[in-house]
């Protein structure tokens, strides 16, 4: 149940229930000449669609933007500050408790480092205060676990055939045809201003390859394997 499109007493009636809430947080950034900059929305707003379906849970409003750091000045990128970010996803945490939550799933699209850890730290400090139940973990924290055949020359990851062929499984309209390859060149620890650099093709990895098809597989191995840690960390 999409939590945008309940009454205000068709919500409380659910919160009775003692249901799951379902946070997506994506990014607004780029990823190549082929994917949408809300790529990182896309997919998991899709997993946890499913997610409150498969338990009877809440879907609640999507958070669009992210913190960026290597791809922050790629145009279209639109980033806040990982205190924002941490403020914004107490709020909504403190906010969804106050209403009578006592569980939620947070799962972020964006993957990078600070971006994660300001949403655990959100969660950590709710958790202290409310004493809810709550999960924070990235998609791509189960996505690349998926076997692929890897390619030494062009190893897969942002924009790569994982992430273009799970868009490709959910909104194949916005993928465009003429993809190229994509390598990360290492800085070696250097802080830079213009961190773009680093990734010449705005993306990493061999998205020619990606397919539904395989998007589907992925998405498939993602949802059972989130299923089984709800499972554990809710249930009983």
């Amino acid at each position: 149940m999409k939590i945008l499109e309940m009454t205000t007493s068709e919500f409380a009636a659910a919160v009775k229930r003692d249901p799951i809430a379902f946070l997506p947080v994506g990014a607004t950034e780029g990823h190549g000449v082929h994917l949408p900059l809300g790529t990182d929305l896309y997919q998991p707003e899709a997993l946890c669609a499913r997610l409150a379906d498969e338990f009877d849970g809440l879907l609640a409003p999507s958070i669009p933007y992210g913190h960026h750091s290597s791809t922050r000045n790629f145009p279209g990128t639109i980033g806040v500050e990982s205190e924002t970010l941490k403020a914004l996803v107490m709020d909504v945490l403190l906010s969804l408790h106050r209403n009578g939550l006592t569980k939620a799933v947070v799962i972020s699209g964006h993957a990078g480092s600070i971006h994660m850890a300001a949403l655990k730290d959100a969660a950590e400090e709710v958790v202290r205060v409310t004493g809810m139940r709550l999960m924070v973990l990235s998609d791509y924290d189960i996505a690349y676990k998926y076997k692929i055949k890897e390619d030494p020359e062009y190893p897969d990851g942002h924009g790569g055939l994982i992430e273009t062929s799970r868009v490709l499984a959910v909104r194949p309209d916005l993928v465009k045809a003429k993809r190229r390859k994509g390598k990360f060149q290492d800085p070696r620890f250097r802080i830079v201003s213009d961190p773009e650099r680093f990734y010449p093709q705005g993306m990493v990895g061999d998205p020619t390859k990606a397919t539904a098809k395989l998007g589907k597989e992925i998405d498939a191995f993602i949802f059972d394997r989130m299923c089984e840690l709800i499972k554990k960390n809710f249930e009983g």
